[in-house]
């Protein structure tokens, strides 16, 4: 939408016009730079920018679709503090946005929020992952079994190995 101030006034002078088909601003060697062409210069990239926007877009059209994805009920997973005698908050922390497979359903899911053990949130002495479900297994399932070994799909911290087991230990439902 095109500025409606005339700039072309004591202090600014403006003398930009889009008519005339110029985008250059030339500035004098050995004289100081005036405001009057620092003006002229944010004019030509001020139309220009505007012809780009209403040449791919539409007066009022949504840009980067835009909607807001909300989620009411978000599943959880209880997990256990060791795993082969490994403490999992040495490496809980970079499960974030990484996607997490049962070693039994196959069901995949990624994980969207950690709340660690004794948080102030969280009345559990165990680890809750928040999940986002990807797909349903073979045999219909949708969500991980309780007890079921969690494994990820790509290394999450070093000194792991690729598949790093997690043991769940209850699945909470969304309220």
């Amino acid at each position: 939408m095109p500025q409606e101030t005339n700039l072309n006034v004591s202090p600014y002078f403006d003398d930009f016009d889009p008519q005339k088909n110029y985008y250059k601003v030339l500035f004098k060697p050995g004289y100081p730079v005036q405001a009057r062409e620092l003006t002229g210069l944010q004019s030509t990239l001020q139309n220009q920018i505007e012809q780009f926007g209403n040449h791919i877009f539409r007066e009022g059209s949504v840009v980067i679709p835009g909607g807001i994805n909300y989620l009411r009920q978000v599943p959880a997973v209880i997990v256990e503090n060791t795993f082969n005698n490994v403490d999992v908050d040495a490496y809980i922390d970079n499960l974030l946005n990484k996607v997490i497979v049962g070693q039994d359903s196959g069901v995949k899911a990624k994980v969207i929020y950690i709340l660690k053990k004794n948080n102030a949130d969280n009345n559990n002495t165990n680890t809750v992952l928040y999940l986002n479900y990807l797909n349903t297994s073979e045999n219909g399932n949708s969500l991980f079994s309780d007890a079921e070994n969690l494994l990820t799909e790509e290394t999450v911290s070093p000194g792991f190995s690729e598949i790093t087991p997690i043991q769940q230990i209850k699945h909470l439902q969304p309220q």
